[in-house]
């Protein structure tokens, strides 16, 4: 009768099929062989694997068929040779194919990935990267986030000239106080290197909210909109500076209170 050992290691599925395969010897193949009548775990795993007769390369053979080659080799052609593969012949064991898998895997996720990001980036490089990273950063926000802070006038107006101060930018309370919205912080962040100025809000319907600013040489241009993260976002820019509002309001009343703030700004 098989019993629970409580302390038995599992042995990994490569070792269960070593075993099964007979490539294990003297002492592990011992060792390996107690476990499988002793252990229910690991014998119930062992049966899982010892049904497994299936034509493996038969049965991957259409995956790789379909594979998006001339994409992934021009992604493969900058990876180490180490993890490339060679085909696989009919007549390996199944601890050589489950290796070849891994491997496969491993090219498919890297490449995958290295696929996405250079999607990324060469989708951020209008100059949009930092309203990027602020929609990430934000979708973090709940109104939790903010519900405790100071809102007092003395503390707003010493954030905001702090903040001011390093953007080189006047931002007096009444230029950036919206309507029925309370201002709950103003402070520092850094993106790239250079100060990012976040003035934060909470709106009692539709949540946390923010007017991000950052330095930029690319010259002035008008209020464009677009969605991030699910949010809404109005950006614009000065001679000197980025601006960006984004929240979860409809579209129409954040372009109100963006142009609210880029009028009094202006002023």
């Amino acid at each position: 009768m098989m019993t629970d050992l409580k302390h038995a290691e599992m042995p990994s599925d490569e070792m269960l099929v070593a075993f099964l395969d007979g490539e294990l010897e003297g002492a592990e193949r011992a060792r390996i062989d107690t476990l499988v009548k002793t252990d229910k775990a690991v014998g119930a795993r062992y049966e899982f694997l010892s049904r497994s007769e299936m034509a493996f390369y038969d049965a991957f053979q259409p995956l790789l068929e379909n594979a998006p080659t001339a994409k992934l080799e021009a992604i493969l052609s900058g990876l180490p040779a180490s993890v490339t593969a060679e085909p696989v012949p009919r007549d390996w064991s199944r601890r050589g194919f489950m290796a070849a898998a891994i491997a496969f895997v491993f090219v498919g996720v890297a490449a995958d990935r290295a696929y996405i990001g250079m999607q990324d980036v060469s989708s951020e490089r209008d100059g949009s990267e930092w309203r990027a990273v602020v929609a990430e950063y934000l979708s973090l926000y709940t109104p939790e986030t903010l519900a405790n802070l100071t809102s007092d006038e003395q503390s707003q107006n010493a954030q905001l000239r702090n903040v001011g101060d390093k953007l080189g930018l006047a931002l007096p309370v009444e230029a950036v106080s919206l309507p029925g919205i309370p201002l709950k912080r103003a402070q520092i962040l850094q993106y790239d290197g250079k100060p990012l100025g976040q003035i934060a809000y909470l709106d009692p319907e539709h949540g946390p909210m923010a007017l991000c600013i950052v330095q930029s040489s690319k010259g002035a241009a008008a209020p464009q909109t677009e969605r991030r993260r699910g949010m809404n976002v109005v950006y614009w820019s000065d001679q000197a500076h980025g601006y960006m509002l984004i929240g979860r309001n409809p579209a129409d009343r954040l372009n109100d209170l963006a142009e609210r703030v880029r009028t009094a700004l202006n002023a």
